[in-house]
């Protein structure tokens, strides 16, 4: 039966039904942009970043020691602007040189891109004169309702004939609640060196290969071409960036952890639109700290505690304290665990599109659950520990509040 397709709002194509698009064979399967620009947006991002970065470390703004950190060193905290300004740069290049072998418009890319810059342009001025907690949320609210109205999805599919149609509003409201959580879960996991930063690389490099494997077997896959390159270039970009955070040298800041996790968000909500993924799949991409965000905020709830005040009760950052104070050890942890809910959302993916069973919900669902009993055990192991008096110099920064 074939499917309709619709624009809302002129701009993406809606899977109406609640199924994905009819793909075409696999033997038809062609490379969206060619090899040469992938290893272009990678490479080249990757080059540029190290060069903004040591920018960065030369003459950038500086997070001095507070009390509700644990860094004991004025240390560079606008490697988010070198990513930024890394992933742009190359994009800028590759459009201008190569832009006839990229297929598509522009116009999702350039709303993709300008959606993060703007969240992590909000990130970068917060990191310079620390914006009240509600004037910051305010405005990713309002930003984050602009781009779900304009990619929000039509329904929700729970499992085989379990599709939901959704009102434009409710849609819009979720999917605006998705962003919001997704970015700030990443800004309030980036307290640790290289936890934050590995995870974004990790997540759209992933995205990236989703879209380069599926996009040509769609009908408007094409279309995907600028997104595609974006993702590359970010991830590069957070490659390049990713061991001078992870040696605790340099900061992503607001600016890079706002900017990261409104391109994972945001571009899961694209690839929904062009039934690449499902809605479910950025919770797979970033489930391990999902899980460490939203029950440690009940926590905090249940116990009445204020849960707009910075604090150090995550449970990643228990760990350094109680367990392990080895930032790399840890940042390996959770980029396993990254990997492991990422490539479990990936096989879904494939039994829903070889056999036509979407089993996609269900398991996200069972990752959640097996993180959230386990992230309970360690935190009751970790509170019967007392705290480690060894620390790094970098040491577990308290994570922002939106």
């Amino acid at each position: 039966m074939g499917l309709g397709i619709s624009q809302t709002p002129g701009l993406v194509p809606r899977d109406k039904t609640g199924q994905d698009f009819h793909y075409m064979s696999i033997s038809s399967h062609s490379w969206l942009i060619s090899p040469a620009l992938v290893l272009l947006g990678l490479a080249g991002s990757a080059v540029a970043a190290v060069l903004f970065s040591l920018l960065v470390l030369w003459g950038g703004p500086v997070d001095r020691p507070r009390e509700r950190g644990a860094h004991t060193t004025p240390t560079p905290t606008s490697g988010g602007l070198a990513i930024m300004a890394a992933c742009g740069l190359v994009t800028a290049i590759a459009l201008g040189l190569f832009g006839n072998m990229i297929p598509g418009g522009w116009f999702n890319g350039a709303l993709l891109f300008g959606f993060a810059s703007l969240m992590g342009l909000s990130g970068a001025l917060d990191d310079l004169i620390d914006l009240p907690p509600k004037l910051r949320l305010g405005f990713q609210i309002g930003l984050c309702l602009l781009f779900a109205w304009l990619f929000h999805v039509d329904t929700l599919t729970f499992g085989p004939g379990m599709t939901v149609t959704l009102h434009p509003v409710i849609s819009t409201l979720g999917c605006t609640l998705w962003l919001v959580l997704g970015i700030n879960t990443i800004n309030f996991m980036d307290g640790a060196n290289g936890l934050a930063s590995g995870t974004q690389s990790l997540a759209l490099v992933v995205l990236a290969g989703l879209i380069l494997l599926l996009a040509p077997m769609v009908p408007l896959g094409n279309d995907l071409g600028v997104v595609l390159l974006i993702c590359l270039c970010a991830a590069g970009a957070h490659l390049g960036f990713l061991p001078f955070n992870l040696t605790g040298k340099a900061f992503q800041g607001d600016a890079g952890a706002l900017f990261a996790g409104a391109l994972i968000t945001g571009t899961s909500l694209v690839v929904k639109a062009y039934g690449i993924g499902s809605v479910w799949f950025g919770g797979f991409l970033l489930a391990p700290l999902i899980v460490d965000v939203v029950l440690t905020l009940i926590t905090r709830l249940r116990q009445g505690k204020d849960v707009m005040r910075p604090h150090k009760e995550h449970l990643y950052q228990l760990w350094l304290q109680r367990r392990d104070p080895s930032h790399f050890r840890l940042a390996v942890r959770v980029w396993l665990l990254c990997a492991v809910s990422s490539a479990v959302g990936l096989a879904a993916r494939a039994v829903d599109l070889l056999y036509q069973i979407d089993i996609r919900f269900a398991c996200l669902t069972t990752v959640i659950l097996l993180y959230s009993l386990v992230w309970g055990r360690v935190r009751r192991e970790l509170l019967k520990n007392q705290p480690l008096t060894t620390s790094s110099s970098s040491g577990v920064t308290a994570p922002e509040v939106p």
